[in-house]
This record gives C-alpha cells, structure tokens and sequence, in this order.
C-alpha cells in the first residue's frame, strides 16, 4: 500500500473535524499538557506532579482532587462542558489544574489536620474565639456545654459545618495566590470556573422553595461572595440571610488574603457562633432522625456532609497526605481587582443564551450601616495566546495519530486482500490465511521496547558503521581504495606489500540496492530454551539496522491451527506511523508452523520491489508440522518455493535454531545458516545483510 504524505495530510485535517472532546480532553496528550504547565508551576518550590486526566460526565462525577503528588481531574465535568467552545473548555480544565497546583503550593495541610482533629474531638483550634457579642458568648457557652457532654450529634455537624467554612475560604485564599503568581491561562481558567458555578447556583427564594436546609443555604451564599464578590439574588429576597451574610462579610474579607492559615480557621470558628441558630436545628434534626432508627449518628452526619457536597460544585481540598508548602513570612494579598476586565472572555461567554441574569444588590441590611458594590464583567486577566497554540499543537497531534492508525487499518485491509490475492499452490488448497496487523500501539508495546532495546540497539550502531561508508559511496559516488583487483593503481597502496593497490571511482548510484524480508517462526517449540526471545531480540536489531540505513524491510511472524495460517505484520514497507519497532515486541510462541504458506506470502511481498538485492531470511527450530502439511511433500513444497522465488530475484536463507538444523539444511541447502549458540543470532544476521550490501556495492 502506496500513499503520500499530502493524502496523510488530507486526513489529519478530516480527523481534526471529528475529534470529540472526550477524544481531545482525555487523551494522554492533554494530560502531559496539563501535566507541563502543572510542573512549570511547582517547580521553583521543588515540587513533582504529575495530572490525570478522566471523563465522567454525571452530576457526581466530581471536579478535580490531589494526593498531592497525582492531580486528577474530570474532563467531562458540567461545569466545564457547559462553556460554549473548545478553547473556553480547555482553559477551564486548565483553571481546575491552577486549583489543585495553589493547593500543593498554599495549603498548609499539617495544620488543616491539626484543625480537623481539634473539631472532631470537640474543641476549637488555634484557640476559642474572643471579642464576641452578646449572642455570640451566649452561643460559645452552649457549644462548650455540648463539647463538654460529648454531645456526639453537636460535635459532627459542628466539625462539618466548620469544615466546610475553611475549604471555602482557603479555596478563595489559594485562588487569589494562584492569580498573583501565574497572571496567564491559570488565571483565566480559575475565574471563568468560578463565574460559571455562581451563575449556577440557585437563586436565594430557588433554595428557600427547594426546602434546602438553612445552614446549607448560608453556606453556598457565603461560597459565592467568596467566589464573585456576588450573590444570585434574582427574586430580590431581604430576609434574614442576607443580614447573616452582612455579618459574616468582614470575617471572609479579611480572613481569605492573609496567609497565616490560623485567621482562616479563626474566622471559620467565628462564622460558626454567627451561624449558631442554624446549625442547632440541623443537630437537632439529627437526633430525631436517630431516634426514629434512620441510622447511627455517624451514618447521619456523612449523609448530611454527602448531601452539602452534591451542592457544591468547587473542586475539594486534597486528602490529609498532601504536604504543604511552608509560610515564609505574614502578608496581605489583595483580590484581583473588580476592575480588572477581560474583554476577550467577556466576548467569549457574552453570546450564549440563557444566561442567568444576577441581580445587583448594593444593600443587604436594612439600615444601611453596610454595602458590598458588586461588578459583573469581572473576568480575570488576558488569555495567554501561547494556550491556544497548544490546544492546536494537541489537536493536529491526536488528529494526525488518529489518521495514521486508521491508515494502519487500511494497510491491513491490503494485506489481508493481498493475502486472498496469492495463489499458494496445490499444497495449501483450502487453507485461510489470515494477516494480524496492531493499528494503535499501546504504551505497554512502547515500554517494553524501552526496558530491551538499548544493548540491542548498540549492537546495530556497531554494524551499520561497518557498511555505512559503503552505502554513502554508492549513493553519492566516491574512491574505493585498496582493491585487490582493478584496472587503476595507486601508488601509496605499495607500501603495505600485500596487493591491494587498486583503485575504483564509482559515480553516484540512486538504484535501489536491497531489500530485506525477515519471517519468524512463532510456532510452540519456540518458547524453548529463549529460542523467541532471541528471535525477538534479532529482529529488533535487524529492523534498526535496515530502517538507519534506508534499506526497505518487512517483519513477519507466522503460525497455524488446524489448516488455518496466521501471520502476524510486525513492520511494513509503507508504515507511516513510526510504531514498527513496538509491534515487534508482541512477537510470542503461539501454535504449529505452516511454514510454505507463510514463505509464500512474505516472498510475493518482496517480489515486487524494484531493489537489486531481495533477501528473505527465515528463522525457525524445526520442520514444518501443521494439520496436514508435514514430513517428506511439505519438505517438496519449501524447496519449490525456494526454487521458485530464486527465479523471480529472491534470495531466501533459513537460520536453523532448533534440534532439527539437519532436516532444515536437507529442505534449503546452500541457503541454510546454522545458528549452534543463539547469543549469536542477532549478530549472524545483520552480517549476512552487511555481506550482501557489500556484494552489491
């Protein structure tokens, strides 16, 4: 099969059109952009990650999360698959990324730990809180007398509610030193997310009318203001949350820019007592249900901590193992500014439709004492043109593996026509044949090429230096010198008293000099004594040996069952996808050998090549022995071949391995090669193809 590169080039840009976002987004690609942009990150802090990436696109399907060496993140996610193009998807995948990173980066985890454990055993960390009102002592007093009583309901909802507080504000806290530090595409991503889960979170009344539990309610309003500056507030509600919120509003201003951690789980405990009322109805809730055998106080409580996380659609805090990035010294950092307008989003998510409309509400208490003036259009910093160069640098290279592994399918599909084509004589009348071709070659191929290959490819270094030079004369013209016969003498050779004094200028040859076919038996005796894994090994090196040198070759393996012959393609004259090198390492010990239809095949193959030189080698430990085809006629049949072919320009040679090398010699004669210590098949080989270059040249 014959193609041009400006036909591969014709379906690269056809698959470019049909690559799906899954396809795109949760490719192995993608992932090691994510990945680079994610260690660009880290790396002044001395950090390794690595990203994966999934795709899930149900509502629980989750966002993104880290172990602090692994960040995983779905692809398929709602909150990113609801932009409206391509390039608004990546850049939000690449904003989930910045959220994990600020968590690797910012989070201080041994003290989070130290926080959590402090709430699970019924105590506040770093310490009680002070300067409080009236209704809040009052209300400090009461959960001291729970802690006290080791209230087992008061103590999980407290340590949940608490929780939660503090993932909101350090979600904000790590976001804003994200956007300080990195101003491009991580930047970008983080705001748009955080602009799309406001606008998707239910109005005030919405929650009111769904019958959302009070606390829950309060807790993603104060999420939102952390996340906008905003609240939705379309059905123009002037109840009593917004008066707690109003509360609350100065504690998360200050709480979520400073870097000590201990203000953020200072101002998380003092938002408990401000939501004291609401958090006693979900505890008594609690013990109702306990008491009317819905379950176990702690079954109830992960119910409830379920149920808050379904609503919250930010990525979560990673686990406890994550290692943070110490707190080199006090400062403030500012929000990104209100003002701070990019006009190329903006443009981006301006043209869909049905956007939720929020509502401005520059007053949320009744007498006026406050105010919060909330700004729309705030967006983030200007995309980094770099990001959508690498989004089309991903795209061309899926587009382009996706076209050469469908060029593969067609390449089999020629193969196997090719295969019918043949007429493989009366000694194989009825038998199928069957060509086996791997299209996609997967990453266990790759790496275990990678783990066998580097002594292999020394030794074919080592022989293609031998005749390099050679082939360089002949294609470009040159003097061979210290001949031993010829017509032209050079003087300077005398000296060396040993009769090689001539000389011969050859012009430039560009006829093709050889071709080489190499066919492996894969028959069950092969798994004997490593006789497959040095076959292995000398078809690797022989395939690099060939591909370094320009010289045209073909992989084969063969096998049957019954009178049924497998073939397996390993490397092909017209592979375009680089990939041959891997497929060799599929090569196993598999059934019988057929081994006339199979030198059959592979010699039409070869036939046709234009090369002076064809050579068909083939390695095997024993005679043929399939159903029907073995002994004395399918001994005829291999001669014949071998005869025939001869006549047709190829030469065949059978490296015999096994204990039947006299009964190989007997069938193939002068073209029997006898390999007594296999160490030595690689290296024997790869010599005779060396000979014959020679001979040509």
């Amino acid at each position: 099969m014959r193609t041009s590169h400006l036909t591969i080039r014709k379906r690269i840009e056809n698959e470019k059109l049909s690559i799906t976002d899954e396809q795109l987004f949760a490719s192995p690609e993608f992932a090691n952009y994510l990945t680079d942009i994610a260690e660009t990150a880290t790396r002044r802090y001395k950090r390794s990650v690595k990203v994966s990436v999934y795709w899930n696109p149900d509502e629980d399907g989750g966002l993104a999360n880290t172990n602090s060496k692994l960040i995983r993140i779905n692809a398929g996610n709602p909150i990113t698959q609801s932009f409206p193009s391509r390039r608004l998807r990546a850049d939000s995948l690449v904003g989930l990324d910045g959220h994990e990173i600020g968590h690797l980066l910012y989070t201080d985890f041994k003290m989070l730990n130290i926080y959590m454990n402090a709430l699970s055993a019924g105590s506040f960390y770093p310490e009680e809180p002070k300067k409080l009102t009236p209704t809040q002592r009052k209300h400090l007093d009461e959960i001291r007398q729970l802690y006290s009583d080791q209230d087992e309901a008061a103590i999980g909802v407290i340590a949940m509610i608490a929780h939660n507080l503090v993932n909101a504000i350090e979600d904000v806290y790590i976001e804003s030193r994200m956007c300080e530090s990195f101003s491009g595409t991580f930047r970008t991503g983080i705001l748009l997310n955080n602009i799309r889960i406001c606008e998707q979170t239910p109005s005030i009344q919405a929650q009111i009318a769904n019958g959302t539990p009070p606390v829950f309610l309060l807790i993603n309003l104060i999420t939102q203001y952390l996340l906008s500056g905003d609240i939705n507030n379309l059905g123009s509600y002037t109840g009593e949350y917004l008066d707690v919120l109003n509360e609350c509003v100065p504690l998360l201003d200050d709480s979520s820019c400073d870097d000590d951690a201990r203000v953020r789980y200072q101002a998380a405990n003092r938002i408990v007592l401000i939501l004291w009322d609401y958090i006693k109805e979900m505890i008594e809730q609690v013990k109702k249900d306990q008491a009317n055998g819905a379950g176990s106080t702690a079954k109830l409580i992960q119910n409830l901590t379920d149920a808050l996380a379904d609503q919250s659609a930010k990525a979560s805090l990673p686990d406890r193992k994550g290692k943070a990035v110490p707190c080199r010294k006090k400062m403030k950092h500012e929000k990104p500014s209100d003002n701070d307008v990019n006009t190329e989003i903006e443009k981006a998510i301006a043209y869909e439709t049905g956007r939720m409309a929020l509502e401005k509400t520059t007053d949320i208490s009744d007498n006026g004492s406050g105010g919060v003036t909330y700004n729309h259009d705030y967006t983030g910093s200007g995309y980094a043109p770099q990001a959508e160069k690498d989004m089309n640098r991903i795209l061309n290279q899926l587009a382009e593996e996706q076209a050469l592994i469908h060029y593969e399918e067609d390449l089999e599909a020629d193969l196997q026509a090719e295969a019918t084509r043949i007429r493989y004589g009366n000694a194989h009348k009825n038998v199928h044949v069957t060509v086996n071709r791997i299209s996609y070659v997967n990453d266990t191929l790759k790496k275990s090429y990678a783990f066998v290959s580097p002594p292999l490819l020394l030794i074919s270094k080592r022989l293609q230096k031998q005749v390099k030079q050679i082939l360089k004369d002949k294609r470009e013209g040159g003097k061979r010198n210290r001949l031993l016969l010829g017509r032209r003498i050079d003087t300077r050779n005398i000296v060396h008293n040993d009769g090689h004094i001539f000389y011969k200028m050859n012009l430039p040859d560009e006829e093709p000099l050889l071709a080489v076919a190499l066919l492996i038996d894969e028959s069950g005796s092969m798994s004997s004594n490593d006789r497959i894994t040095r076959a292995r090994e000398a078809a690797i090196i022989i395939y690099d040996f060939c591909r370094n040198l320009h010289i045209p070759v073909i992989v084969y393996g063969h096998s049957s069952s019954g009178k049924d012959v497998d073939l397996f393609s390993y490397a092909e004259f017209d592979s375009l996808d680089g990939n041959d090198a891997y497929r060799i390492m599929d090569m196993a010990s598999r059934g019988c050998n057929r081994d006339g239809a199979a030198l059959r095949y592979v010699a039409e193959r070869l036939a046709p090549r234009p090369e002076q030189t064809k050579l068909l080698i083939l390695v095997s430990d024993g005679q043929p022995s399939s159903s029907g085809y073995r002994g004395t006629e399918a001994e005829a049949d291999l001669r014949g071949i071998k005869r025939e072919y001869s006549r047709k320009g190829i030469t065949m040679f059978a490296a015999a391995i096994g204990e039947d090398k006299p009964n190989i010699q007997r069938i193939y004669g002068d073209g029997f090669l006898d390999i007594t210590n296999l160490n030595e098949l690689p290296t024997k080989m790869t010599k005779l193809i060396s000979s014959y270059i020679k001979k040509a040249a």
